[in-house]
């Protein structure tokens, strides 16, 4: 997979965040990529995933054999949270990990690990993450959320910046929040004018159908289900304007592997490259949700899905770390460029 650093002028559409309600697979889950009998020229990955549509082009690239196409052999093990994937990420029990940005970006920044991006994995593309109402409601335009409470996705590698669980100051704790706010900042609404509700992914329809929430800020296939269920109705796209096209979720390794491991980990980029091209049609994707991501074939045909880039452009990726000292998120800049292969 080429990388195209910042400043060079490339630049490419992105898409989608890997989806809180799409992880409810068994953890450690183990799928390798060998078929049949025989086994890899090349080296061994195993990969970790809190499985979703913006990693089933790994689930793609194994079931075509391009990692074995490449002297690979690779296992994904899946986790039901990002927390315990990170920890098997740092303590050598997996060589890559998959997942959004902000929250890899934000252990990178306070020094959790020593982390290098293999690949980007899932960019935004319109209606992939979204805040939601239900019809009738009195919240009609973004200034109606002042002073009202929004569902969330709950926080994962980020900590809570709040002793309870209403987060109530303009910090973001996840890339939901994080794309949220700076939309919101430029309808000029002050983020700290909301009230986030980090939610269950299974209570979030719920709640907002009983009235405890005005809002849910979700992803796919939240929001197929909340339109299906409540007839809900977009109040806020958050990757639109500052945001559009905003890359979401990318592989990482820790630095130690990447240098010690540089040519399997040149080959895992080649073959996903391929696999995130086949990915450009939506057959390959939608073929392994149901079995990867839990979600019923109905669901798969009809969910919006992000693009998939086959090269990282870092002028792009760097968006999220922009966003993400600006808002205060993290304290100092973070550079993709330094957790790049040398």
């Amino acid at each position: 997979m080429r990388f195209v650093r910042a400043g060079t002028g490339v630049c490419a559409a992105r898409l989608t965040l890997g989806i809180a309600s799409l992880a409810l697979l068994v953890s450690a889950c183990q799928v390798s990529s060998a078929s049949g009998s025989g086994s890899a020229s090349g080296g061994t990955i195993t990969v970790g995933v809190v499985p979703g549509a913006d990693n089933a082009p790994l689930r793609v690239a194994v079931d075509d054999g391009l990692f074995r196409a490449h002297g690979l052999n690779v296992t994904i093990q899946t986790y039901t949270s990002l927390r315990p994937e990170f920890q098997a990420l740092t303590s050598g029990h997996i060589d890559i990990a998959a997942g959004d940005y902000a929250d890899f970006f934000y252990e990178q920044a306070t020094q959790a690990a020593s982390l290098h991006l293999i690949a980007d994995g899932y960019d935004a593309t319109s209606n992939l993450m979204e805040v939601l109402t239900l019809p009738g409601s009195d919240v009609t335009t973004p200034t109606d959320l002042t002073g009202k409470t929004v569902a969330t996705p709950q926080a994962q590698l980020i900590p809570p910046n709040q002793g309870n669980s209403y987060m109530t100051d303009n910090a973001p704790f996840n890339m939901e929040t994080l794309a949220t706010e700076a939309v919101l900042q430029s309808d000029g609404v002050s983020p700290s004018s909301v009230t986030w509700k980090p939610t269950p992914p299974q209570d979030m329809i719920p709640e907002l159908a009983s009235g405890q929430v005005k809002a849910i800020l979700v992803t796919e296939p939240l929001i197929l289900q909340a339109e299906a269920q409540l007839g809900a109705v977009e109040l806020l796209d958050s990757c639109s304007g500052e945001t559009a096209s905003i890359p979401l979720s990318g592989y990482f390794s820790l630095a130690s592997y990447d240098r010690a491991h540089a040519s399997d980990v040149a080959a895992f980029q080649a073959a996903l490259s391929t696999a995130q091209a086949n990915s450009a049609m939506r057959g390959p994707v939608q073929a392994v949700l149901p079995s990867f991501a839990g979600i019923s074939a109905q669901e798969a045909a009809l969910v919006t899905l992000g693009t998939y880039p086959t090269f990282l452009n870092v002028g792009q990726v760097q968006r999220v770390a922009g966003l993400m000292y600006d808002s205060g998120m993290i304290t100092n800049p973070l550079s993709v460029n330094s957790m790049l292969s040398p």
